[in-house]
């Protein structure tokens, strides 16, 4: 009885891990706005009229990561420049 109790517990959760995937899969579907769209509608019930919205952890994660790609982006460039190639040092 035992083992039928397991099998049923591992059929459940692997239903419930498929739903989480195609529910992942989805999101990957929508845009930056439809994603904001539905974060909106998920928090505005818990906020005071006219509140804005908290800050989102994963998205400023995100524009920090973003932000010091660009920096190290233009560091790598500048550096380039200053050195310049080896055709241009001999002119």
């Amino acid at each position: 009885m035992g083992s039928l109790e397991r099998r049923l517990e591992l059929i459940e959760a692997e239903r419930r891990m498929g739903k989480a995937r195609l529910g992942r899969e989805a999101l990957t579907h929508l845009s930056d706005e439809e994603l904001e769209a539905a974060e909106e509608s998920l928090l505005r019930p818990t906020l005071s009229p006219g509140e804005p919205l908290p800050p989102n952890p994963f998205l400023e994660k995100m524009k920090r990561r973003e932000a010091e790609h660009e920096e190290r982006v233009r560091r790598n460039a500048e550096e380039s420049r200053r050195r310049g190639t080896p055709a241009e040092r001999n002119e």
